[in-house]
């Protein structure tokens, strides 16, 4: 049956205390005349005794460690970005619990956790057939409830003329293999409709969690709308191919976060762009303008609604193995309070200043609700 709101933070239906023995079943650490009898009626030094019983006692409790849960694991993607994965692994009691892996999902799904139920952060939603694979190699149940959204936008300096832009212009303005000829080197030689600006850009970190959005949902749509016969069949080249950044137009990297846009945008020619993460755009409302990018701003209600389209779903994967018991599934209870929490996910949670997107208060209390029914006993 599943808990009111209430009753799903309330740590008491988790925890149940140590049971303290009454004083009489206590042993009393004062007496030190601690004597054993042998056969012969004999008396065995006081400092052997003790010796065994602490040798005993500690191979008890070797044991006993042995034998414990080790709790639910929380594995979270290498490609959420150094700043969330930073402030996941800030969360609560459990940091310690917390694996930033390459795949996220791939070590939640696999079977050597045995029958503990285990917590995947993912970068992106996983498709049908992942999470029936995930279920078979896990033998359980598989569950995705979404936490929030990461986004990225197109910015121009604060005394910058603004325009319109699609990704498809995007991608004909600054993509390596882009087939327009000869190369634009203005808005204008894409479309007369632009700015007769000359282009330019400033690209986040690479490897960066903001590189990653912007070659995802942008670039690589941009890519697929203006297609060559050259483009790439699978996945991983397509990508790279579609990445690519042309040499003989202004590209600037940058290896730092808000104050690093913030002196571009002091100097930066007009026409020329910056990618930013909307956490980077809440720091830089004095600096920065952002872009209509397909239409829409990246504003919150577009973004919730899927009208803006540079944003990515983050989910987060609860695999439950049918052979894990009540207390197993209670532990990854707590897990998952400590990361679904209003702490955490919440507009002035702990996620949100890292990149995190809150969804709207209804949804937040929605994905806790999930949690708990994926996690009650059958």
């Amino acid at each position: 049956m599943p808990l009111s709101e209430i009753e799903m933070f309330n740590p008491m239906n988790f925890v149940t205390p140590p049971r303290r023995l009454p004083r009489a079943d206590r042993a009393d650490t004062r007496d030190a005349d601690v004597t054993t009898a042998c056969a012969g009626g004999c008396r065995a030094p006081n400092r052997f005794v003790t010796f065994a019983l602490a040798t005993l006692a500690l191979l008890a409790v070797a044991r006993t460690a042995d034998a414990a849960p080790q709790g639910a694991p929380l594995f979270a993607d290498r490609d959420l970005g150094d700043a969330l994965a930073q402030a996941v692994q800030g969360l609560g009691p459990d940091a310690r619990r917390i694996e930033i892996k390459p795949s996220a999902s791939a070590a939640a799904c696999a079977s050597a956790p045995g029958a503990a139920p285990r917590l995947a952060l993912l970068a992106h939603a996983p498709s049908r057939a992942e999470i029936d694979r995930c279920s078979q190699t896990a033998a359980g149940e598989v569950y995705v409830v979404e936490i929030g959204r990461q986004a990225v936008a197109l910015v121009v300096p604060l005394n910058s003329p603004v325009w319109r832009v699609d990704a498809a212009a995007v991608f004909r303005a600054f993509g390596q293999n882009a087939s327009d000829a000869p190369r634009p080197t203005t808005w204008a030689d894409i479309d007369p409709g632009l700015p007769r600006l000359p282009i330019g850009l400033l690209v986040p970190a690479p490897g960066s969690r903001t590189q990653h959005l912007f070659d995802a949902l942008i670039m690589e749509p941009g890519c697929g709308r203006v297609a060559t016969a050259r483009m790439p069949f699978d996945l991983k080249s397509r990508t790279a191919f579609c990445a690519a950044l042309r040499s003989d137009v202004p590209v600037a990297q940058r290896q730092g976060g808000a104050r690093d846009v913030a002196n571009w945008a002091a100097a930066a020619p007009p026409g020329q762009l910056a990618i930013v993460s909307i956490a980077e755009l809440r720091q830089l409302d004095r600096r920065v303008v952002p872009l209509l990018l397909d239409g829409a701003l990246p504003t919150a209600a577009n973004i919730e609604t899927g009208r803006y389209p540079a944003a990515e779903k983050l989910e987060l994967m609860i695999v439950v193995p049918y052979a894990a018991d009540r207390a197993q599934r209670n532990d990854a209870r707590t897990m998952a309070f400590n990361l679904l929490a209003e702490a955490s996910i919440g507009p002035t949670g702990s996620l949100a200043p890292a990149g995190l997107i809150p969804l709207p208060p209804p949804e937040r209390i929605a994905a806790r609700s999930q949690a708990v029914a994926s996690l009650e006993q059958r």
